[in-house]
This record gives C-alpha cells, structure tokens and sequence, in this order.
C-alpha cells in the first residue's frame, strides 16, 4: 500500500517532533548522538527526511546509549513512551525506540503483539568492532542469530514447529526452525538478551577506534566522527551527524546517491495508522 500525501506529510511531521525531542534532551544532558540510515542519506542528500520515508533512525555509541535509557522516560513526560525490553516485555525489538503517544502505526509483522504501536524513532546502540575483519563477521553473525531467537519468542515466522503469526511464512528449513524452537523453549527471553548484550560489547573495553551497529553488516565510523559530529539540517530541525557523513553512508551502502530507483525506495506502509488529536 502507497500513503495518500497528506498522511506521509502528517507521519513527517510527527516524526520532526519525536526527533525534536529525543535531540533537546541529548542536547540537555550531553548525550552525543547521530541520524544513521536512511535518516542520513535524507540529510546528505535532501536536508530533510526522504521524501517516501516514514521512519527515523539514530545511532548512539553504548555508553550515551545506556545514559539515554536512563533518564529519557522521566524527560519525555506524557507525549512519548521510551520502549526497550526493560520497559516492554513483549517488544520484539533489542534496540530502543521512541514512541509517540495517542499514534498508531501497525505494522503487519508486528500487529498481534501486545505493546505500545505507536509512531516512532529508532534508536541504535554502536559497539566497539576488532580490527581483525574476520572476528567483526564472527560477532555479527552471533548478534544476527540471537536477535532471529529474540524475536521468536514473541512472534513465530515459520510454517514448521509452531503456528505461523504472519500471513506469508518466510522461507526456512525444518531444522533450523526445530533448533530455534529448542532454543526459545530452554532460554528464557531476557536470557537470550544477556547473552546478545554481552556479544554486542565484547570489545567495548579494548582501545579500539571504530564503533559499529553490530546488527549490521557494514554500518561502522570512527569514534572521532562521533566525538567530533557535525550539525546539519533535517528539514525543520539542525541534528547531529557523522563529521565525514558521506564516509559512513559509503561503509553502510556501498554506493549512494540522490536518485534513487522507484523500486529502492522502501517504506514500512502499517496497516493502520493513527495520529493523536494534537499533532
């Protein structure tokens, strides 16, 4: 489904203003953050959110990140809710986000499960990654693994070993599915949550210079473009944003650009969408 132009305008908007928010109090209690994803190329390339996009995403290296959980609920007040699996038990998701709300955006993966479904901005913790390249595969490879383990606990993608909570299964052999749901029988969920924690920050105590959203596969800058980050436009709002911006859109995509083909220009369209009545 494609939005009506009102209603992405309407979705922007809200999501200028959750940005806002998480940035004032980044601002107020010196918590360095910065736009990744399709967020930065929006910023690169736009100095707005892309056109079609319908989400916001941020990074924070793990220490600014753990602050950040703190204290945001408290800062945020009534209009927003600080989602992570400390304050949503059921939240699919190991990352924060920032909701909004009085929102609603249900995405069909997403629908059944019960937490807050409102309009968001994500937010990524960054980990130091070893020089050694293939020791940054190993680790991401575990991450990846455990966050497939995280998320069946709370929603089951596969037409073997459990009812399917999607309308389209996702392709997955029979084995792999039976050692998923081994696993998630066994292993509590905060269980599997330790053990992703630890994993993401292995190397957070060597003297290392690049810091990673180990979740990914390439998305990596050095912690000096993040001490050092830039102020740039985003439409109504000046963020903050890799000093050498293009360097790490260049490590996470590969190559980029400001003519995106019709058929890369991806948005999370949920089912239902809601605003609150003062937007």
């Amino acid at each position: 489904m494609e939005y009506k132009e009102q209603e992405l305008q309407q979705l922007q908007q809200a999501l200028y203003q959750t940005l806002a928010e998480v940035d004032r109090i980044c601002m107020k209690h010196g918590i360095r953050y910065f736009v990744t994803g399709g967020t930065a190329v929006g910023a690169y390339f736009w100095g707005k959110i892309l056109p079609w996009d319908d989400d916001v995403d941020v990074g924070m290296m793990r220490p600014d990140y753990e602050r950040f959980a703190a204290i945001a609920q408290k800062e945020l007040g009534d209009r927003f809710f600080l989602q992570t699996p400390d304050t949503e038990p059921h939240t699919p998701f190991f990352f924060m986000k920032v909701r909004m709300n009085g929102s609603r955006f249900s995405e069909s993966t997403f629908k059944d499960i019960k937490m807050h479904q409102g309009i968001y901005v994500d937010i990524f913790p960054f980990d130091k990654v070893p020089r050694r390249r293939w020791l940054g595969r190993l680790q991401y490879w575990l991450v990846q693994t455990l966050n497939g383990l995280f998320i069946a606990t709370e929603i089951w993608q596969w037409k073997h070993f459990g009812r399917c909570d999607i309308p389209q299964p996702r392709k997955r052999g029979w084995l792999p599915c039976l050692l998923t749901r081994l696993i998630i029988t066994l292993l509590p969920k905060r269980t599997i949550y330790n053990i992703m924690y630890r994993t993401q920050t292995m190397f957070n105590d060597k003297k290392l210079d690049e810091v990673k959203n180990i979740i990914t596969r390439n998305e990596r800058l050095p912690i000096t473009d993040i001490v050092e980050a830039q102020t740039v436009a985003l439409g109504p709002l000046q963020v903050k944003a890799p000093r050498d911006l293009l360097l790490y859109l260049t490590n996470h995509y590969g190559t980029v650009r400001k003519d995106i083909p019709d058929e890369m220009k991806v948005s999370h369209r949920p089912e239902e969408l809601a605003f609150p009545k003062q937007l």
